[in-house]
């Protein structure tokens, strides 16, 4: 006849995690956590510089727009009144300044200027077209 031996578990011997694997295995997932937070608020100043620019573009390329479609002699299109103001659309200050005969005869340089204030820093845009006299 066999006898079964019954195995006692020792103390060493138990399955299952450690309060010390537990905490090394929280704290890797909190410095995961901390990192992803951080990528969000680099995401979310980089979205808002690029929103900034783009409405800076945006009110360059409707001024240029509105300054093309004038006729070639147009007070607006006057080089003596340099700089002319588009006066102010939201955090946006608009200007322009027209040069004649600059590149070649019977052509006007235009050239506008966006400026506004990120974070602080002063930014600009600009835009430079050229409308001939046909």
């Amino acid at each position: 006849m066999k006898r079964l031996c019954h195995k006692k578990n020792s103390l060493g011997n138990e399955n299952g995690f450690t309060m010390i694997e537990i905490l090394v295995a929280i704290s890797i997932f909190a410095i995961g956590m901390l990192a992803v937070a951080s990528m969000q608020v680099s995401g979310i100043h980089g979205n808002a510089t690029a929103n900034a620019l783009t409405g800076a573009a945006a009110w360059a390329a409707d001024r240029v727009e509105s300054l093309l479609v004038r006729p070639y002699d147009h007070i607006d299109l006057d080089p003596a009144g340099n700089p002319h103001s588009g006066g102010t659309e939201g955090r946006y200050t608009i200007s322009w300044t027209v040069t004649e005969n600059d590149m070649m005869p019977n052509t006007k340089t235009i050239a506008v200027d966006v400026s506004y204030s990120d974070k602080g820093n002063p930014k600009n845009v600009s835009l430079i077209y050229y409308k001939s006299n046909i």
